[in-house]
């Protein structure tokens, strides 16, 4: 893990008003852990933030205590004039591929004229075996599936930014378990369904996590004005993502002695997990021509991936696998898909 001192800084970004210079994001799953931490970072910057959730009452209560946090630092910092941005529900449900055409629809109704920044942050991680009514695994739908079509749809907003004369910024969360994918799957291999189950979601994992940095590097190609990044946020105990390993029974015994000695040993919290997120949003010295389909791991780090996620003909592969899917099932794809 890079050290402490290499941490991207996010106080180095520039402030913005919302009142005179709308800088909009819309991030997935910004209710709770690195998610929560990236929504307070943006807002204490003046970020118009949409928070796309699935339970709206969750996602209220989150913007109560942001608002909270970010008046308390505000004070700390001595700026009464501080300016603070917006936060703004959207519904979503990454297990319904439905909702997310609707979500857009919401956006869209907000009349902003541009899309600065989409966080694609929601994701579940080593659930058990379940395919979704959408016919993908889960793990598969939730971290990668959803996200794409979003983004996709989310186009036209996006090439909005670049008509005005700035960057606009895709930030996919991957993860360093992207590794699990130890070879290369076929993405119609997301429904891998081999025994036992407790080693083998990690490797339906490793294929959704692999998904997110290979569709980046194929935005980073297909839409090169757009500057699209993958991350991994770093080891982070604190967030509900580790629920499921906690409570299974016998498994959850040496699973959480695991869980107690990464953290010690790795772990970040879930503020530092959010700095990586937040270079890949907000850092100005990023650019297109250097920084395009990166890989960004803890504290805003750039590293390789995997030789399998940094391949361009499995990235492809994957791109037009799940376009030709999204459209089966009926979804639009726009121009951007071909």
């Amino acid at each position: 893990m890079p050290t402490r001192s290499k941490f991207y800084n996010p106080a180095t970004a520039p402030y913005y008003d919302p009142k005179t210079e709308r800088k909009v994001v819309l991030i997935t799953g910004g209710n709770s852990g690195i998610g929560w931490y990236t929504t307070l970072h943006l807002y204490l910057h003046g970020y118009v933030v949409y928070m796309a959730g699935r339970t709206e009452s969750k996602v209220r209560k989150a913007f109560e205590d942001i608002e909270k946090e970010a008046q308390a630092r505000a004070a700390k910092t001595e700026k009464p004039e501080h300016v603070f941005g917006e936060l703004h529900y959207i519904h979503i449900d990454l297990l319904d591929l439905s909702s997310v055409p609707k979500a857009v629809e919401q956006f869209a109704a907000a009349k902003e004229k541009r899309l600065d920044v989409l966080i694609n942050n929601a994701g579940i991680m080593g659930v058990p075996y379940k395919v979704t009514k959408d016919d993908y695994e889960i793990q598969y739908q939730v971290n990668f599936v959803a996200h794409f079509l979003l983004t996709l749809q989310l186009v036209p907003y996006l090439e909005k930014t670049v008509e005005a004369g700035e960057t606009p910024r895709i930030v996919n969360l991957s993860s360093i378990g992207h590794n699990f994918a130890f070879k290369h799957y076929k993405p119609e291999q997301n429904k891998l369904n081999s025994f036992p189950n407790s080693v083998f979601t990690w490797v339906r994992y490793g294929i959704a996590k692999t998904a997110e940095i290979q569709i980046t590097k194929e935005w980073a190609i297909k839409h090169p004005k757009f500057l699209s990044i993958a991350i991994h946020p770093g080891i982070i105990l604190g967030t509900n993502l580790y629920d499921y390993w906690r409570h299974v029974p016998v498994l959850k015994y040496p699973a959480n002695a695991i869980f107690a000695l990464s953290d010690k040993t790795m772990g970040v919290s879930n503020e530092e997990g959010s700095l990586a997120t937040l270079r890949a949003a907000m850092d100005p010295t990023l650019n297109t021509k250097q920084d395009n389909g990166e890989f960004l791991v803890t504290g805003g780090i750039e590293e390789k991936p995997s030789k399998i996620a940094s391949n361009l003909e499995y990235a492809k592969e994957t791109w037009n696998w799940n376009i030709e899917q999204l459209e089966k099932r009926g979804f639009d794809v726009g121009e951007a898909g071909h």
